[in-house]
């Protein structure tokens, strides 16, 4: 009944080597769905594939060009307009894009920044038109990483045809500082289906409480996405498996979610439907009257698995929600190993929806160097180990056994706290630019 690391190994390797890139609403993400359904199965559980409408997004082709220094390497950035179209002007340096840093008016500039698009930073950058923008990759000998700008970002605010380049590249082109650049984009979006992977088991004694257990499998767009994130998913498949097994007192909910690369697109899809059917449900007043709950109301906790697989790194978790969470990771491995640095702030994967929502969240991971090849092409099979995800899986089984599964009283309040809260509202506002409650009006 122990977590076996080798069978999450070996589905790692299938998602990662045979499958591949699993970009949200493509066909990779939907071979990755599919067979982690069968992986649900293998395990004795009966899994449904829940689809959910994405913006699917793809970069044709790139372009980086220097008058008198030819062309450059670079990938697009998939918030760069859709179709075929370049920017051209004299590259000026922005440092990091903050809007102290970029002048006033960056017409016929191409815009060159060290760092990441922030939502602050892109809203500045856009106010001032530039003819199109160059980001260089703040960390030394990675590839280029895919980051995104969210549709959502770019329909309030407009976009230019945008590359990224690794640090290096970043060097040569500071040395290009008022000559001509060209920046050639061609992009193409349309609208499809993704799929959350969900498995459920009902609790022998308190079916009315539910466990979330959750990972996403989607990757970016065309890289491996190894430990970041086949590996969590992996991961949540096999505690599946120990959990059936070993048997619950509580109703327990297993998700590989999709989309959260682009945005926590297939969490906040589920979310969302809950809190719907949950507004509706509750306009009923002798619905209030009877007692009755929601399902909504049975959630009690979700516990999120992310950036699995290292073995030379550290165990570290973050909760939102009661002290008792953090408390109980710090009792645990003091007891038991290993040691956990334990965060109480929020975890930015598909933990947030549900703690926006108001049920607490508890996020691990492993983190070491390792995890700087994180969306990039780098984060490759051969980087995730056994071993790494035997240490993760054993804590994490310890702990649902312990405080979830086989516990008479559920140990932890479905509180969020006014600190933690005003932490949730400033990543959403700041970092998603999205809320849980649109269309949920009364």
């Amino acid at each position: 009944m122990a977590f076996r690391a080798g069978n999450a190994f070996r589905d790692v390797q299938v998602l990662t080597k045979e499958i591949g890139p699993r970009f949200a609403g493509t066909e990779g993400e939907k071979r990755g769905a599919e067979y982690l359904a069968e992986a649900f199965r293998r395990g004795g559980l009966e899994p449904v594939l829940e689809p959910f409408p994405i913006l699917s997004r793809r970069i044709i082709h790139q372009k980086l060009e220097v008058d008198g220094l030819g062309q450059f390497p670079c990938i697009g950035n998939l918030g760069s307009p859709a179709g075929l179209n370049t920017g051209v002007g004299e590259l000026t340096f922005g440092e990091t894009g903050q809007e102290c840093d970029i002048g006033k008016d960056l017409a016929d500039k191409v815009l060159l920044i060290f760092g990441e698009l922030g939502l602050q930073q892109y809203r500045a950058q856009m106010s001032r038109k530039p003819a199109a923008m160059v980001v260089v990759e703040s960390q030394l000998h990675l590839h280029p990483r895919r980051h995104y700008v969210r549709p959502e970002v770019v329909q309030r605010y407009g976009s230019v045809p945008m590359v990224r380049v690794d640090f290096e590249t970043g060097r040569r082109l500071m040395e290009a500082r008022g000559r001509r650049a060209k920046v050639t984009v061609e992009a193409q979006s349309e609208e499809a289906q993704a799929y959350n992977v969900r498995a459920d088991i009902e609790g022998s004694e308190r079916a009315d409480e539910i466990i979330v257990v959750c990972g996403h499998y989607d990757s970016v767009h065309e890289g491996p996405g190894t430990l970041d994130n086949a590996a969590g998913a992996a991961m949540v498949v096999e505690v599946a498996r120990h959990v059936k097994e070993s048997g619950t007192a509580r109703s327990m909910r297993f998700y590989a979610f999709s989309g959260e690369e682009q945005g926590l697109y297939g969490s906040i899809h589920t979310v969302r439907e809950l809190r719907k059917a949950d507004k509706e449900a509750k306009k009923d007043k002798e619905f209030v009257n009877r007692g009755g709950q929601t399902e909504w109301d049975m959630h009690r906790l979700c516990v999120n698995l992310d950036l699995q697989g290292s073995l030379l790194a550290n165990s570290a978790a973050w909760y939102t929600g009661p002290a008792d969470l953090g408390a109980s990771i710090r009792l645990m491995a003091a007891e038991t190993g290993p040691y956990h640095v334990v965060h109480d702030d929020v975890y930015s994967s598909d933990n947030a929806p549900y703690s926006d929502g108001g049920v607490p969240a508890l996020s691990f991971a492993r983190t070491g160097p390792l995890l700087y090849y994180g969306h990039t092409d780098e984060d490759r099979f051969e980087h995730c180990e056994e071993e790494g995800l035997q240490i993760a899986g054993d804590f994490i089984s310890r702990w649902l056994d312990r405080y979830v599964t086989r516990a008479l009283m559920f140990p932890f309040d479905r509180e969020i706290s006014p600190e933690h809260r005003a932490k949730l509202d400033k990543y959403f506002k700041d970092r998603l630019l999205a809320r849980l409650d649109e269309g949920l009006e009364d």
